[in-house]
């Protein structure tokens, strides 16, 4: 979660504001152009999105002679089952097969399911940093560590997670000495659970957000037990969903808003500081906060994909981007979670019966030498077709001066309504933007929702009717009643799913 720093007093408010505004003339959101030599160096934010928790009532380990391996029995309410999909994760195997092979065939299968050209085995570390023992240990009795630091993008580390998850490892991902990634990889068998690393089988199902303590564990997605695991009493017997948080409701990015809106130059500083993308939550600012003010309203909204990826680090992912340089933002998400549409034409004189902005785009919109770029985000259309956003707002004359306002960016009955069709495309004063071009990024779910018609996907490692049904914001009932299957059927990896 983003933390909010304490809020600085008044007069030092000020200061900043003056001391700052040398630097932030050269930035974009701003009433100036970005220097084209400007890359920002991200640094990690530790940030997740919002999203509803579940909490468990762990019991003792209990030991059972005819089991593999003890267990906690943890067991989510009765109510919350009624209804409840029963599947095991996409790419689980039987019992006999998994209980006929050693952990390290156990990551061979994982290294299978995954795919990657330096496969997971080359990426094995010889010895493990132990935080709770403050030594480094040898790698043995299947317990792997695996450098990651390297992969990009970062939300191929989920799919990494989730294929060790489903070959039988609790997988955290930690930061190492250096400040990398790596993956600590602990299977369920009797020795781990008796050894040094037991912590971190004992710790991987108490919640989905449950992490081992004195650990530098990263929030990522947690899956769903395999059914293996729990015949075995190695996992509790949840609901397919549960670990997963999954949720299908539509975002409400009008609401998420409301939260930043900001009237005074003051309080838009404080907004600023409250976002704290800069990690200090004292030299952030409003004229460059347009990228991580769209991110924190994502995020609010809980409209990211699910899982871990680049945006999880915070919303300095989406500062200073510029996608026509630096691939950003839209290059932190998956290819297949979203559309993009690139118009060379100005945003003032574009034609948006062409292409309407429906609530939930992000627009890149491109300055030139006399203008800035700036990142929006669509939150709202009204009935009378008024399309609006909540964004940072610039004044230099007739004093600097800024706010973060609820904007009409245009008028689908009116060319003449809207900021895009008057102050950002004619004030030379306070900035001019997008008169480059701009472009328009838009999830591929919202896409389906707004084409009203039934789309094919495939079933990869990991995935369950309440998992596709977060990813495509379709309820798991109505997946299963479009293709023939029952709450309890299993989804094998391949299968071609109907969403209707």
């Amino acid at each position: 979660m983003r933390g909010y720093s304490s809020i600085i007093e008044a007069q030092s408010l000020w200061r900043l504001m003056t001391g700052a505004v040398m630097f932030m003339m050269l930035v974009g959101c701003s009433s100036l152009p970005m220097p084209e030599n400007v890359v920002p160096v991200l640094l990690a934010v530790t940030a997740s999105p919002s999203s509803p928790k579940v909490d468990f009532t762990p019991t003792p380990l209990l030991s059972k002679e005819t089991l593999v391996l003890p267990v906690a029995q943890i067991s989510a309410p009765e109510e919350d089952q009624q209804g409840a999909f029963w599947q095991e994760p996409a790419g689980c195997r039987s019992m006999e097969a998994q209980s006929s092979q050693t952990p390290a065939e156990w990551l061979a299968y994982a290294d299978a399911l995954l795919g990657w050209t330096r496969p997971l085995a080359k990426r094995a570390l010889p010895r493990i940093w132990h935080p709770q023992k403050k030594e480094t240990l040898l790698s043995k009795e299947g317990v792997y560590a695996f450098d990651v630091s390297d992969v990009r993008p970062r939300y191929l580390i989920q799919n990494a997670l989730n294929a060790l998850h489903i070959a039988g490892f609790a997988a955290w991902l930690r930061r190492d000495a250096q400040n990398g990634l790596e993956i600590l990889a602990v299977p369920f068998t009797r020795q781990a659970l008796e050894g040094v690393w037991e912590e971190y089988l004992r710790a991987y199902w108490l919640s989905p957000t449950s992490s081992p303590q004195g650990e530098r564990i990263i929030p990522t997605m947690k899956l769903t037990p395999c059914r293996w695991m729990v015949d075995s009493d190695l996992a509790p017997n949840l609901p397919a969903g549960t670990m997963e948080q999954a949720h299908w409701e539509l975002p409400d990015w009008a609401e998420a808003a409301n939260a930043y809106l900001a009237d005074t130059s003051e309080q838009a500083y404080r907004v600023a500081f409250r976002i704290n993308w800069l990690g200090d939550g004292e030299n952030e600012g409003p004229r460059t906060m347009c990228g991580p003010l769209a991110w924190s309203i994502l995020c609010d909204a809980q409209s990211f994909p699910p899982g871990y990826g680049d945006w999880s680090e915070g919303p300095k992912t989406f500062w200073l981007p510029k996608p026509s340089v630096n691939g950003r933002p839209w290059s932190l998400f998956p290819p297949k979670t979203y559309l993009l549409q690139r118009f060379d034409e100005p945003a003032g004189t574009f034609d948006f019966s062409r292409f309407p902005l429906v609530a939930g785009d992000v627009l890149y919109l491109y300055g030139k030498g006399d203008g800035f770029d700036h990142v929006v985000l669509v939150t709202e259309v009204d009935g009378q077709g008024n399309v609006y956003a909540v964004t940072n707002r610039v004044w230099v004359e007739p004093e600097l001066r800024f706010a973060i306002q609820r904007v009409v960016l245009y008028n689908a009955h009116d060319p003449i309504v809207g900021i895009l069709r008057n102050e950002w495309a004619k004030d030379r004063v306070n900035g001019r933007t997008g008169h480059g071009g701009f472009e328009v990024f838009r999830w591929r779910w919202r896409q389906k929702q707004l084409n009203g018609q039934p789309l094919q996907t495939t079933v990869e490692v990991g995935d369950t009717l309440p998992l596709l049904a977060m990813k495509w914001r379709t309820p798991p009932e109505q997946i299963a009643a479009a293709n023939g299957l029952t709450n309890d059927t299993d989804l094998p990896v391949g299968m071609t799913v109907q969403i209707p």
